[in-house]
């Protein structure tokens, strides 16, 4: 074999690799739950009291290998829950607001290369008439990717007719029925008066009070260190046998 013939197989093989490589690299699903998974790296929701803000923050990541642009990021507060109460959130008087004083928020960002993440926050307002409960927030998201233009939304976008009938024979579901590219996780937060502390307090110093007597019952009983105490402790008992005794004498008269 000729050098020639040498240089033009070493030639072939490279590019069957770059062929390879290429087609690996643009042929992936974007459906994929490998990647929507990812898309929304990270939701932290607040618990808020009813009349203050909390402060709620997304993070979205690019895990395509191609860049995500032209990209609209839309979140909504779009159902409230309380015990045996489930409605739309226009059914709600004061809800939950953003800082536009809308229940819906959209961010737009030009561009997200591949494994590049950008974290965002948001306030949310309450006023004080603000019902107590669970509120969700759905997600929609839309960007282009190479030269394709994508939507994909949270399951709140959905009526549980579409979305069931969007399921396949094996549980899982199809993308295509939906008229999205992909499905998004959503949250909740909680709006509630904040847990009264003064329990939580009493029960911790009856704690440290029984601990520190039970110490000093043991050190009378065994050393006779706390004389005050035993004498106290056999008074009140001789009390409260008194008081047993002429409650039941009442009783037995009655």
């Amino acid at each position: 074999m000729s050098m020639r013939e040498k240089h033009l197989v070493v030639i072939s093989v490279i590019m069957i690799f770059i062929s390879l490589f290429t087609y690996s690299v643009k042929s992936y699903d974007i459906s994929d739950p490998s990647f929507t998974n990812e898309l929304i790296e990270e939701i932290d929701t607040p618990i808020i009291e009813p009349g203050n803000e909390g402060e709620m923050s997304i993070t979205l990541k690019n895990p395509y290998p191609d860049d995500m642009k032209n990209i609209t990021f839309t979140v909504n507060i779009y159902w409230y829950s309380y015990v045996d109460v489930d409605e739309d959130i226009t059914e709600v008087e004061e809800p939950p607001v953003f800082d536009n004083g809308e229940t819906s928020w959209v961010l737009d960002i030009r561009e997200l290369s591949n494994d590049e993440s950008k974290e965002e926050e948001y306030l949310i307002y309450t006023s004080k008439n603000t019902e107590e409960g669970v509120y969700s927030i759905r997600c929609k998201l839309e960007f282009s990717l190479r030269g394709e233009e994508e939507v994909m939304k949270s399951r709140g976008h959905f009526s549980s007719e579409e979305w069931e009938g969007a399921r396949n024979s094996d549980g899982k579901i199809n993308v295509t029925e939906l008229n999205v590219s992909g499905i998004l996780p959503e949250s909740t937060f909680d709006v509630r008066d904040p847990v009264p502390r003064w329990p939580q307090y009493a029960l911790g110093l009856i704690t440290i009070v029984s601990g520190v007597l039970a110490v000093m019952f043991y050190f009378q009983e065994k050393y006779g260190s706390f004389p005050k105490l035993e004498k106290a402790f056999d008074n009140w008992t001789c009390k409260l046998q008194k008081l047993r005794s002429t409650l039941k004498k009442r009783f037995k008269k009655g």
